[in-house]
């Protein structure tokens, strides 16, 4: 069986309708200051039967039909929707905040249960006989009540929370593992009420296989599945490069680990969520392309799933004055119930007064889970369509209850100390160009420049995981003349013994390791190998280099030319002499003027300043000219002058702001230099003041086929004592230089 034509004319429009209004609807509501998700709900009220459908009846029942492959094909797009949305919530999960907050969750989750629960049991036995399909059915038709009452909605509780950017606050993590736990008994309960509902004797077996395999593979994702999706993501990226491969990696495993859960019974968003927690510990699914996701989910996808909610809501059945007192009591009762609940169980678990109602503002926002029960209870006899309609107005309205009663009540939760010291630094992170290299390349060079520079990174990484992949090119299987004067003898100079270096690389923390050996062919260069190696989706390419005595280039034919054609960022840890440790660095200059490439090298400082202990020297030196004091008045001259300092001094400000973050001590020196003359100024006061290392920005320059930085960085690195570290930032690369 095909669709046919009209069919898929009439998909396509009823989707690009729903999309429209939703998305219209939605940016409405952020304008009024109101989450998207109320707008998106309403949406799909009003182009329903409850406005467009009553209007016009014969045009909605042609575009919307509730019957036949189109409607199945609407609700398919809303379940991938939900799908993507657990799997976005769990890509944005603080595991470690989770894990803080397990014990409180349970707590509140419990009393956000049964407190509904027996409120919605309670009210069910006292509503009228017509509002029951079958009068036989009063206490099935009472459980559904009750449980429709006491389960939250996670899909609009996570987008409630990203609507209002409670992600990362540890109420928000608190709400959405209250919310997880929450939802998982709920559907449990649901499975237990429906087995009752379609036979005479409980589905025992069903339900404990639907408990207990959830269980099980919650366990296997927090344990081997962890570990099978890191090293799955590592060898796709590996194979294929780029983030595209990686994207579709994180919407498959998502969509396999709904799957599961759907097989066992369970709603399928909980073992996408699953998976989701574990994709946020894999260092490879970079931020990019979590921004992906979040763009296609939050854009499309999660729209129509909420518009798909509301469209299903019929107000006009209900507009007589008995029915609608039955929905008010149903919506305070469901309302006060369940902040009661949440309440109590918060303050069990210790939490304070506005925390509480913080919570149980939150957790009161029901939506698709309600609808789902209400569906299930009209198919199999149990609800009818009044009391149908009655149950998805509820859930609508506490969507709509909840991101102001919830917003409100945040007036009154400031985060502790802990908690805004953590946000602060999240914050910094995200921005943080420092924080986005998640994977490292090192060509071995110089087996103790390589040690070095892999004691570096692991500074660098702080006390997140990041991978690095240490690059030995040899010359083995070439003829003896092939091996002679090879660029610069790039693989043979000082060649540690690798199972020394790979000793001391696996008690370096923080980083995982991975050793590769690349064989050169007959007239393959050596800076090709390396530059193939750098093109497979690496954020940063370390080099080691030595002073070059040929002086016709800056570091050596092979690192100029991997410098200038790398098509990622890269670190040259330059030694005029043979060093032997960095452990003695105590005093860093940074030279800077200020700019966005400055400030990420005044991170790398900052990350070794913290690791060793050391204290950070940013200098900034004011280039003058002589020619222009002849031709200008001395008081325009001084303005200049004065001026220029500012500048200066506000650059350093900004690399005293990255050092408070992390109680690193920077002082600030502005020196006057002529033209030409800031390399010199910057060595003499490095020699002087006997600095361990310089670390400094540079831009890649050609200049007849030789890498040329500038008068400034070549001064520094010919003429200095120290070590250098020089930063090539990805946006300054040039391409296509032969």
């Amino acid at each position: 069986m095909s669709l046919t034509a009209l069919e898929v004319l009439r998909f396509l429009l009823e989707f690009l309708v729903l999309l429209v209004c939703a998305r219209v609807l939605g940016e409405l509501a952020r304008r009024l200051n109101q989450p998207q998700v109320i707008g998106e709900l309403l949406a799909g009220v009003l182009i329903g039967p409850s406005l467009f459908g009553a209007i016009s009846p014969s045009l909605f029942a042609n575009l919307f039909p509730s019957k036949g492959a189109q409607g199945l094909l609407l609700q398919l797009i809303a379940q991938i929707g939900v799908i993507f949305l657990l799997l976005l919530s769990g890509l944005e999960t603080n595991l470690e905040v989770v894990k803080r907050k397990l014990k409180p969750a349970l707590t509140i989750s419990i009393g956000s249960i049964i407190t509904p629960f027996l409120a919605g049991y309670c009210l069910a036995s006292l509503l009228p006989a017509a509002l029951i399909a079958h009068p036989g059915a009063r206490q099935i038709f009472m459980l559904f009540v009750a449980t429709a009452m006491s389960i939250s909605a996670i899909p609009v509780i996570v987008k409630i929370l990203l609507d209002m950017n409670l992600m990362k606050r540890d109420i928000g993590q608190l709400i959405l593992a209250s919310g997880i736990i929450n939802d998982t008994i709920g559907w449990f309960l649901l499975a237990f009420v429906s087995g009752m509902a379609t036979s005479q004797n409980l589905q025992i077996n069903s339900l404990m296989i639907s408990i207990f395999g959830t269980l099980a593979f919650a366990v296997f994702c927090f344990t081997i599945g962890y570990r099978m999706i890191r090293a799955l993501t590592k060898w796709v990226d590996n194979q294929f490069g780029g983030e595209s491969p990686v994207f579709t990696l994180v919407v498959v495993l998502g969509l396999a680990g709904g799957a599961v859960t759907e097989a066992l019974h369970v709603e399928a968003f909980l073992g996408s969520f699953l998976v989701g927690i574990q994709m946020a510990r894999v260092p490879r699914i970079t931020r990019a392309t979590r921004i992906k996701l979040e763009g296609m989910t939050l854009a499309i996808f999660a729209p129509i799933f909420f518009a798909t909610a509301g469209l299903k809501v019929n107000i006009l059945q209900i507009l007589k004055p008995e029915l609608l007192l039955v929905l008010l009591l149903v919506i305070v009762t469901a309302s006060l119930a369940k902040l009661v609940g949440t309440y109590a169980g918060a303050r069990l678990a210790r939490l304070n007064h506005w925390t509480a109602i913080s919570l149980g503002s939150g957790m009161n926002a029901r939506g698709a889970v309600e609808i789902i029960i209400a569906t299930l209870g009209l198919q199999i006899g149990v609800l009818t369509t009044s009391m149908y309609t009655i149950i998805v107005i509820m859930a609508i309205a506490t969507s709509m209850m909840a991101p102001p009663l919830l917003r409100w009540a945040l007036r009154h939760v400031a985060p502790d100390p802990e908690e805004a010291e953590r946000l602060q630094r999240q914050s910094l992170e995200e921005k943080s160009f420092l924080y986005g290299l998640k994977r490292m390349l090192v060509p071995v060079r110089d087996g103790r420049i390589a040690l070095l520079a892999a004691n570096i990174i692991q500074h660098l990484s702080g006390q997140r995981s990041i991978e690095a992949t240490l690059l030995h090119v040899t010359t083995d299987g070439l003829p003896e003349s092939g091996r002679i004067n090879r660029e610069d003898n790039f693989h043979e100079n000082e060649k540690l013994n690798e199972l020394v270096l790979a000793k001391s690389l696996s008690s370096i923390k923080n980083v995982e390791w991975e050793q590769k050996t690349r064989k050169l062919k007959q007239d393959e260069h050596t800076a090709n190998v390396i530059l193939s190696e750098s093109e497979r989706g690496y954020d940063l390419l370390v080099v080691g280099a030595s002073r070059n005595k040929s002086g016709s280039s800056l570091f050596g034919h092979v690192v100029d030319y991997v410098v200038m054609e790398s098509p990622c960022n890269v670190f040259v840890l330059y030694a005029p002499w043979r060093l032997e440790s960095i452990s003695l660095l105590k005093r860093i200059l940074l030279p800077t003027t200020g700019t966005t490439n400055d400030l990420r090298t005044a991170e790398f400082a900052v990350a070794l300043a913290k690791a060793h202990n050391a204290e950070i020297t940013a200098i900034y030196v004011v280039e003058t000219n002589p020619l222009k004091a002849l031709f200008s008045s001395e008081s325009l001259d001084m303005q200049a002058m004065e001026s220029a300092e500012n500048m200066g001094w506000h650059a350093i400000s900004e690399v005293t702001r990255l050092g408070e973050a992390s109680n690193v001590p920077v002082n600030g020196i502005v020196k006057t230099g002529t033209g030409g003359n800031v390399g010199h100024e910057i060595v003499e006061f490095s020699n002087a003041s006997q600095q361990d290392i310089i670390l400094l920005n540079a831009e890649r320059r050609p200049a007849g086929g030789d890498l040329y930085c500038g008068h400034t960085v070549d001064r520094i690195v010919r003429t200095v004592k120290c070590p250098v570290g020089i930063l090539f930032s990805k946006s300054s690369v040039f391409q296509n230089i032969q």
